[in-house]
């Protein structure tokens, strides 16, 4: 089973595309902040849209950067080689840079979210063990693989070819919908945006939904050497929440112009994301709770198991969760900076 399910690293660490810099282009070399982002990820992209068009990574002093990357192992290959100082990605692909390098930490929580299984229309598949047999696409070394792989294990479906198997084809994000509509799989693991995409296009139906954790991830030179640089960005995340949740048509607007999705379909998307909810500053959380690192250690484990990474991760011993504590201090302290923020031009 573990020889069917392991990828090679250049999979999992596949080269970087698409990327852009935006937002406060004057950062001097000495307090360089580049913080890697997913164009293809709701809500997190709201978030970082908003970083993008407003003054708040200014007012918070953050000398940050934001450059974007279609999906989690694009942004790994280049934390790894160097090119950015921060990941915001999803519990999978934040495991295989911390397995693949010791110079990462996580310093606080990004959004709650799904991971689905989509069953093409016609394909007969309605619940999970009717997938022996089928194509199931999979964008390797993403959020969604290893939950995907434990599921077929849990229903103990083999991988591979044949009709009592699984067959487990690479399907990139920016791929998902048209594999669906041209049929060349009959299922599709996922998340939000490209979920409802497919299910408003009636594409196909959700069979599974599973939530996971996103994470903020620095690399420790900048943890030790500019802590108040940190905290500032972790503070900017918290301000930015709260942004989204109070703009909610605006932000939508601007990672609709990003992503080129449909802007009606964002209003219909599974939000998981308390901090949508908030009403207040002091509502909104970056914390991981003791049930997101058990469920983010069970992910690590499967992983392991199933051959994606090459060593175990101990959660535990690669979080650090003080600078997130000190960035709610200082939000809490100073109030919400909603009356002096503004929307900037935008910067592509």
């Amino acid at each position: 089973m573990n020889r069917a399910l392991s990828i090679t690293s250049s999979i999992l660490l596949a080269t970087c595309a698409w990327t852009t810099a935006c937002v406060n282009r004057s950062t001097k070399p000495s307090t360089r902040l580049v913080v890697g982002w997913q164009t293809a990820w709701a809500t997190c992209g709201q978030l970082v849209e908003t970083l993008a068009h407003t003054n708040i990574p200014q007012l918070y002093e953050t000398g940050a950067t934001f450059r974007n990357f279609l999906f989690g192992p694009d942004m790994n290959e280049a934390a790894l080689t160097g090119n950015i100082d921060a990941t915001t990605t999803g519990v999978v692909p934040t495991i295989s840079l911390l397995a693949a390098s010791d110079d990462w930490v996580v310093v606080g929580r990004l959004i709650d979210f799904n991971v689905s299984i989509v069953a093409r229309t016609g394909s007969k598949i309605v619940t999970i063990p009717d997938l022996k047999g089928k194509r199931l696409g999979i964008p390797f070394g993403s959020g969604a693989h290893p939950p995907t792989l434990q599921r077929l294990l849990e229903h103990h479906l083999p991988i591979g070819p044949g009709p009592n198997s699984v067959e487990l084809v690479n399907v990139s994000p920016a791929e998902a919908v048209t594999s669906m509509q041209q049929a060349a799989v009959d299922a599709i693991a996922t998340w939000e945006p490209q979920t409802t995409i497919i299910e408003s296009r009636k594409l196909g139906k959700s069979i599974d939904d599973q939530s996971f954790v996103g994470m903020l991830a620095v690399r420790k030179s900048i943890v030790d050497s500019r802590p108040q640089q940190l905290e500032n960005l972790i503070a900017s995340f918290i301000e930015a929440n709260y942004y989204v949740a109070s703009h909610r048509d605006q932000t939508d607007d601007w990672f609709a112009q990003r992503s080129n999705f449909d802007r009606a379909l964002l209003k219909t998307i599974r939000v998981v994301e308390p901090n949508l909810k908030a009403q207040r500053i002091e509502q909104v959380s970056v914390q991981l709770t003791p049930a997101h690192l058990a469920l983010s250690q069970k992910v690590a484990d499967q992983m392991l198991a199933a051959g994606l990474i090459k060593r175990r991760v101990k959660i535990s011993e690669r979080v650090d969760l003080q600078f997130a504590d000190r960035a709610t201090a200082q939000v809490r302290r100073s109030g919400s900076k909603a009356a002096s923020i503004q929307v900037l031009e935008a910067k592509r």
